[in-house]
């Protein structure tokens, strides 16, 4: 019974003539189980079809530990061949193996794979490319440990643009890291680069670093109007404080692409929806500015001893100073471990209010709080982060 059922999928549905090869191929072994070496000699010169008839052919014992190992070999073997045996049909084979079985291991062999002649066509190199990234994307996605392991210097700067593509889709905050790497000053994968970081701060939380944040705003300065453009829309969705003023000043950019972006950003940023002219976004920036400088430490200072209407009364102003919420965020988190049952959720709400996710983390903890109104609270934090329709009261109403 064990048997048949191994062989079930050998007998399923008719077999194409490729993959009668492959069936063939693998009952001459025997019992013999091939490596890969032998296993890229036999099909690597077949491309697609090659790797798809042996898998085929293989049926429920690809996922055998030993097929999987195996395979995961495959683009390692195919990157060692074509150094000898070049062509486009072992390139494909190595990279839809790596695409479909690899994991972290294959990432140099993959960037092996994709190096091409200096004389191939641009269609050649969009192809390559594409493949390239593709694969590297199954393997981040399949293998947690793959992403930090890239070494972006290895990959062929023609390849770049789809690398950066790829990384913006992944939905992992690590993506970010690596596409700051790739703004290294070519137009190209800098604006992939911009536009994949935008991709991605829409589809998960991000908080970035403040070096990488600082390597977005140089390029809102930039020559050319496309990179402009979209490091004022990245700045937005990273929600970049610091980087209002610069923000600011291209509301008066030649470009109307740019200024419609910057003009976005700040409104994301700031939660406000003043007018697209830069007179008013001054003034604001002005006030929020002479608050952080004059009132804030006061303000910070009583909040830890204050009850009631006053807590309420400071909870307010700093739920106003929407332009240092990063900063203000910090301070609001470090209160809540010693704080009362009413101030807690004064607390929430005061974060609610600067619109920070980068709360998330600690209001999370406070799901096993053992009172139930905090545990409401962070219930209702969490929602209204997270972009709930229906946001907790404000400090004001909370009070």
């Amino acid at each position: 019974m064990f048997v048949a059922l191994l062989i079930l999928p050998l007998c399923a549905s008719p077999a194409l003539p490729q993959e009668a090869l492959a069936t063939a191929w693998l009952q001459s072994l025997g019992g013999d189980h091939p490596s890969a070496e032998k296993i890229v000699a036999e099909f690597g010169q077949d491309g697609a079809k090659g790797l798809l008839s042996l898998e085929r052919s293989l049926g429920a014992r690809l996922s055998h530990p030993t097929w999987q190992r195996t395979f995961d070999d495959l683009p390692h073997q195919a990157a060692q061949l074509i150094e000898t045996e070049p062509s486009p049909e072992l390139r494909t084979f190595g990279m839809l193996a790596g695409q479909r079985h690899g994991e972290w291991g294959c990432l140099n062999s993959l960037v092996r794979l994709s190096r091409l002649p200096s004389t191939s066509t641009v269609a050649a190199q969009e192809k390559t490319g594409a493949a390239f990234a593709d694969a590297l994307a199954a393997v981040f996605l399949r293998d947690p440990r793959a992403l930090p392991k890239l070494r972006v210097n290895t990959v062929p700067r023609m390849h770049l643009p789809h690398l950066a593509d790829r990384l913006g889709r992944l939905a992992d905050p690590r993506a970010l890291a690596i596409l700051v790497q790739l703004m290294d000053g070519e137009s190209g994968p800098e604006q992939a680069a911009l536009s994949a970081i935008a991709r991605l701060a829409r589809t998960v939380t991000l908080v970035p670093e403040d070096a990488e944040l600082r390597r977005v705003r140089y390029r809102v300065e930039h020559p050319e109007e496309g990179l402009r453009m979209l490091a004022c829309q990245a700045l937005g969705l990273l929600q970049d404080e610091h980087g209002v003023r610069l923000l600011q000043s291209r509301l008066t950019d030649p470009s109307s692409s740019v200024r419609a972006a910057a003009h976005t950003a700040l409104r994301r940023i700031t939660g406000l929806r003043l007018h697209q002219g830069p007179r008013a976004w001054l003034s604001w920036i002005r006030t929020q500015e002479d608050w952080w400088n004059n009132r804030s430490d006061l303000v910070l200072s009583a909040l830890p001893t204050a009850q009631g209407a006053e807590c309420a009364s400071l909870l307010r102003e700093i739920a106003g100073a929407r332009l240092h919420r990063r900063a203000l965020t910090a301070e609001l988190l470090a209160l809540l471990d010693n704080s009362h049952v009413d101030s807690i959720s004064l607390l929430l709400a005061a974060i609610v209010a600067l619109d920070s996710p980068q709360a998330m983390p600690a209001i999370s903890l406070l799901l096993s709080h053992p009172d139930h109104d905090v545990r409401k609270a962070a219930t209702l934090a969490l929602a209204a982060l997270r972009g709930s329709k229906s946001p907790p009261k404000t400090p004001s109403e909370a009070s």
